[in-house]
């Protein structure tokens, strides 16, 4: 990869980017808040319709594969954890790009997805944006049954049934 400069978008001999810097710039076109960045990783904060979430891209050379952690925000106590647990198998039969995951620290759900690069050499700003957009979209699609489950309002089975059905049209 040729490094230009500190302050300037690093590409290959294909026109391929390093993945941090794309994610940056994919990051200040949604006037979305960049909380902390370096040359391999940035965290920044997303605004959804039902809550804010926290974007964590980390670049792991060795490997050449771009891990995507979109962290969704509603703390559950501990004796929702088990059916927390259940949610994010259940919901995980329908997530089209990644999994949802339980960070047993933060009793917190996350949706976890890692992009192999190997032997690209960087990445396009199309499969930034594809991989942002997914993943923003299943969280937004899980996030009413999450809160429900983490608040003991209702149980997982219930939960993930009313957000994975499908209904046409708007109302």
């Amino acid at each position: 990869m040729t490094s230009h400069s500190s302050g300037q978008n690093r590409t290959n001999e294909a026109g391929l980017a390093h993945p941090i810097d794309l994610v940056t710039k994919f990051v200040a076109r949604q006037d979305w808040q960049v909380r902390e960045r370096n040359h391999d990783a940035v965290l920044a904060e997303v605004p959804g319709r039902w809550s804010d979430y926290q974007l964590a891209v980390t670049w792991r050379r060795f490997d050449e594969t771009m891990q995507v952690t979109c962290r969704i925000d509603v703390h559950a106590e501990e004796e929702q954890l088990g059916e927390l647990a259940l949610l994010a198998a259940l919901l995980n039969q329908d997530v089209h790009i990644g999994h949802l995951a339980l960070d047993l620290n933060a009793c917190e759900l996350e949706l976890r997805h890692t992009l192999a690069l190997r032997g690209a050499g960087g990445a396009t700003p199309e499969q930034i944006e594809d991989v942002v957009d997914f993943m923003l979209g299943e969280c937004e699609q899980a996030y009413p049954a999450i809160y429900q489950v983490a608040h003991g309002k209702m149980a997982a089975a219930e939960a993930a049934m009313a957000v994975l059905m499908r209904t046409d049209g708007e109302a």
